[in-house]
């Protein structure tokens, strides 16, 4: 020990008579600590850091793969799922094939699957919050988000499947960093009204603290509405399509296991479905060298993931 502070006495005498070199290693010393701090906290956010949800371990994100003859209606959002020779992925689903595959979980009492449910970016919102409008990142949900991920709010309530309903009262949730920025943290803003888009939604709930949803590493949404009111947002350039225009690929979809389930008997039990839908929607031939008909090795097929840390196409990237 006393050898040990001879050294440290010897160090900082030499250090003191040359103050230069001193400088420059304290300076090299502080930015490769930082460098390698900021590099740890990447590492964590992309890689390792699971979602602050209830038991993440249990939820499972789907995509799919198809022959590339399988045809869709176009798509809209972030999705690098990788794919084989001669096929295609996405990580995005039509809400009408997400509605057949829900019912399809419903009606079975022996799913391993205890929720299904959707999710998607709305990106650059018109927001107006006093007299003040900015323009705002926010999400799209089905009714069982805050269910299927185990999220209880920190102030009123959550969004529901009776908000997620064509015609129910337009609702909005806010994020835990946008009402303690924009609203004081002021706990008499539940029943207020707030306008997106120039569309009156009511505020319904507060996520919790360090909560900011299941979408790409890098984004975190503002507020979160219903998929039903998403029409109400766009108009006519809906994602949810129209009786003349198809609706678009677009939503994230993630389930919960139930205990003792696999992700693959949750991928078996849903493929039939999701098969079904998905080929009743394609489009027709756009080509004349495009079959009317899919050889069954094209079809579309369910692909089962880790859904612990959500969407995974940014990890990728």
């Amino acid at each position: 020990m006393q050898s040990l502070w001879q050294d440290l006495r010897y160090g900082a005498r030499m250090l003191t008579k040359r103050p230069g070199f001193t400088l420059i290693a304290v300076l090299s010393l502080a930015l490769g600590i930082g460098a390698n701090t900021a590099l740890f906290s990447v590492v964590d956010a992309v890689l390792l850091k699971t979602l602050p949800v209830k038991e993440p371990e249990r939820l499972v994100l789907f995509e799919w793969r198809a022959g590339l003859p399988f045809r869709y209606s176009g798509w809209r959002g972030t999705t690098r799922v990788p794919g084989e020779p001669g096929t295609q992925a996405l990580s995005l689903f039509r809400h009408d094939v997400f509605t057949r595959m829900r019912q399809a979980q419903a009606a079975t009492p022996e799913s391993p699957l205890s929720d299904l449910f959707a999710f998607a970016p709305l990106c650059e919102l018109n927001a107006v919050i006093g007299q003040q409008a900015e323009i705002i990142n926010g999400q799209a949900v089905s009714g069982g988000y805050y269910t299927g991920l185990g999220v209880q709010p920190a102030l009123g309530r959550a969004i529901t499947e009776e908000d997620d309903r064509p015609g129910a009262a337009p609702v909005v949730v806010l994020s835990h960093q946008f009402w303690l920025e924009r609203f004081a943290a002021n706990s008499a803003v539940i029943g207020q009204s707030f306008k997106l888009n120039q569309q009156s939604f009511t505020i319904i709930g507060v996520t919790p603290p360090g909560f900011t949803g299941a979408l790409q590493v890098d984004y975190r949404p503002a507020v979160t509405v219903p998929i039903a009111s998403e029409p109400l947002l766009f108009r006519e350039k809906s994602r949810l399509g129209t009786a003349d225009r198809p609706g678009y690929w677009w939503l994230d979809l993630m389930g919960r296991l139930k205990p003792g389930a696999t992700r693959e008997q949750a991928r078996a039990s849903l493929n039939g479905s999701f098969q079904a839908a998905a080929l009743e929607v394609m489009p027709p031939p756009r080509r004349a060298d495009e079959p009317a008909q899919l050889d069954p090795k094209d079809y579309p097929r369910l692909i089962a993931e880790s859904g612990s840390r959500g969407m995974l196409d940014e990890r990728r990237g």
